[in-house]
Parts: structure tokens; C-alpha cells; sequence
């Protein structure tokens, strides 16, 4: 029923052209390998941190720094303590620490001082946050979501962070969520492949389940929009028109549910667009939905909207209300 051989790569919300190297896996990895030998081999912070940091080829630096703003690590830094341990360094010191970060190293050594306790580089006692306590023990149903829906379609990195700020919903709804957030900064960003896409991913998701209606509505959304590729107006020539597997969906759900429950859900689906400029109205769309639901040539119903609408020089796009699509 679905083709799961994207040419593209992974759909990304956090990066919108090149995604680092390792970006997928690493990092949700190793997070989890510190928080284990914390958590379970009782091991302290600092050995932890050492033993996941030569297992992966990194800095402690960068390792405790990501922890930190990530927070799964937390800080106790206490201003009694710090006095403590900082009358241990002489000037000299507490320079090459400050230079060591990036910071600037002048001033009299109060202000040297203050520098490195408000940037958290000396006498600092960290301990796991409650979120590093979800992210171990949530790791197995979190993994089992993304590799039954998503794995295919998006990175993990992005998803094990929605995953964190949503594990307590109910399991089902995790991975829809998820979608729906590529289809809403889709449509904000009006982006037609994206938008096709992902809701192409969304009724694969409810065809697995087999819940047809659900699935409908999504097909036909990709159906409407590659009618009215409104996002594509200046490239109208270049435009695909329907493809085969739309067809093939529309038809299969006729056979699951009924040939008046696709035409009616059509006509919901379109008018949930508040289109703003029509390219193909509304009953030249049900038209040839119709001809789908017939079995007519999926090519022949191709050039003729071609013909008529993409390719045609004098089409002017109609600019016109939701209230008035009835007369087209």
C-alpha cells in the first residue's frame, strides 16, 4: 500500500538543511550509557563522566557541558564551598581556568573570582536530575514507539526530545503528536513537500492501525493540496499533479468503507482549507475524484488536469472566499 523508499532525507525540525554527523543516535546513547553507570553501577559523577567520554572519543569538557544545559545533570554550586576551594588557586590559576573557557582573564582577582563562579568552573557538586531518571527508565518504550512509526521518516534526536516533554501522555498518542508537529511547521512555513509528505506518513501510521476513516482524511488532504498546490504558484509547469499511490489509497478505501463516506469526507477535507485562491474548484475536484473512484486512467486524468490548469498560460489564479467555492 505505501512506498517507504524516501529519496530524501530525514525530515528534521531543528535543522533545516545539512544535519550534523551522528546527529541520529549519538548523543541519546551516550546519555543514557552516563546515566546507567550513575544510576545503577552507582559510579560518581566524575568517573562516570571520564568512562562514557574515552568509550566515545570526547572531551569531559563537552560531555559535562552538554549534561549541564541539556539538564541531566545539576549543580549544588554553593558560594561557602566555593570560597573554600578557590583560596586553593593563586591568580595565576584561576586565569589559565578562565582562558581555558573562552573567558576574559583580566580584572582584579574579586572580579576574576566572581567570573568563574557565575560561568560554574570550580567546586561545583552535581547530581542527576528527576529527567535523567525518566529518560533511563522510559529508554525501551520510547525506542519501541519510534522503531514501530518513525524510524524511517525522522531522527531520533528530535524525537527522544519530544518524547522527554510528553512521555506521560498515553502511548498512542506520542507518535501523532509528533507527526502533527511536521505538518503544523509545514503549513506555517508553507512548504507543499513537506506538508504531502508527512501527512503521507500519518495515514501510513493509521493504515497500520487500521483505522480507515482517519486514514481518509489524510489522503485526501494530499489529494486536495496536489489539486491546489496554493504553496506553488510560480511553478505551476513543474507540478506533478496526483500520484499513483493517492489513486491507489482512494480506491482501496472506497472497498473499507463506502464510496459516499470518500466523496462526503472530501468535501469536509476541502472546506477545512479555507483555500484563499483556487487553481482547481471544488466540483472540478470532486469530478475527478470520482473518475479515480471509477477506475479511470490515472494518466489520462493526470493530462487532462495538466492541460487544463498547470500548463495552461492563460489560467488566472482565482482569488476568491471560502463562502463563494460553491459557485465554481
Amino acid at each position: 500500500m505505501f512506498d517507504n523508499s524516501f529519496d530524501e532525507e530525514k525530515f528534521s525540525l531543528k535543522y533545516s538543511q545539512k544535519v550534523p554527523e551522528g546527529y541520529d543516535v549519538s548523543k541519546m546513547q551516550y546519555t543514557f550509557d552516563f546515566i546507567y553507570l550513575v544510576f545503577k553501577r552507582e559510579e560518581s559523577i566524575a568517573e562516570a563522566i571520564k568512562d562514557v567520554s574515552n568509550e566515545y572519543g570526547l572531551t569531559e569538557s563537552f560531555l559535562r557541558d552538554y549534561l549541564v544545559e541539556n539538564k541531566y545533570l545539576l549543580n549544588k554550586a554553593n558560594k561557602e564551598d566555593f570560597q573554600k576551594t578557590i583560596k586553593q588557586y593563586n591568580t595565576k590559576s584561576l586565569k589559565k581556568i578562565l582562558k581555558k573557557h573562552g573567558l576574559k582573564t583580566s580584572g582584579k582577582r574579586e572580579h576574576i573570582e566572581q567570573r568563574i563562579f557565575e560561568n560554574e568552573l570550580l567546586g561545583n557538586d552535581y547530581y542527576l536530575s528527576s529527567k535523567s531518571r525518566v529518560f533511563y527508565k522510559n529508554k525501551k518504550r520510547r525506542v519501541k514507539i519510534f522503531n514501530s512509526y518513525l524510524s524511517d521518516y525522522y531522527y531520533f534526536s528530535e524525537f527522544n526530545d519530544f518524547y522527554m516533554d510528553n512521555y506521560r501522555k498515553k502511548e498512542a498518542n506520542i507518535p501523532i503528536e509528533f507527526i502533527n508537529q511536521h505538518i503544523n511547521k509545514a503549513i506555517e512555513e508553507k512548504n507543499h513537500r513537506n506538508f504531502t509528505y508527512n501527512n503521507h506518513i500519518m495515514a501510513e501510521h493509521y493504515y497500520k492501525k487500521d483505522n480507515c476513516r482517519k486514514m481518509l482524511e489524510h489522503i485526501l488532504k494530499n489529494y486536495c493540496m496536489n489539486l491546489n498546490p496554493i504553496w506553488k504558484i510560480d511553478d505551476l509547469k513543474q507540478h506533478a499533479c496526483l500520484n499513483s499511490e493517492t489513486c491507489d489509497c482512494l480506491i482501496y478505501l472506497q472497498k473499507r468503507l463506502s464510496r459516499n463516506i470518500v466523496i462526503n469526507t472530501y468535501y469536509l477535507v476541502w472546506d477545512s482549507f479555507n483555500f484563499d485562491r483556487i487553481i482547481v474548484p471544488k466540483y472540478g475536484g470532486y469530478r475527478c475524484l470520482k473518475d479515480i473512484l471509477n477506475l479511470k486512467d490515472y494518466y489520462k486524468i493526470n493530462r487532462d488536469l495538466d492541460k487544463r490548469f498547470y500548463a495552461n498560460e492563460n489560467l488566472k489564479i482565482k482569488k476568491i472566499t471560502q463562502k463563494t467555492l460553491f459557485d465554481y
